[in-house]
């Protein structure tokens, strides 16, 4: 098959690491807000805005980066 000339071979948790830490701290961010109602509640909303944050730098920021160079 022609795949594997472009894309390396990898283990299963090095595709599903970094969306399973994604997942858990925006489920943490969840809980948190439904719990809590005091100053945690400022990590509950950063939590939540992670995934947000990593779309828009995959999106837009790593492109702009990608052409300049």
């Amino acid at each position: 098959m022609v795949t594997h000339l472009f894309m390396p071979n990898k283990q299963l948790s090095q595709i599903f690491l970094w969306p399973l830490i994604i997942a858990v701290l925006s489920m943490a961010g969840l809980i948190f807000a439904l719990v809590f109602d005091d100053a945690r509640e400022y990590l509950a909303n950063a939590a939540i805005a992670i995934p947000v944050l990593v779309a828009v730098f995959f999106y837009w920021i790593q492109p702009l980066f990608s052409r300049r160079k």
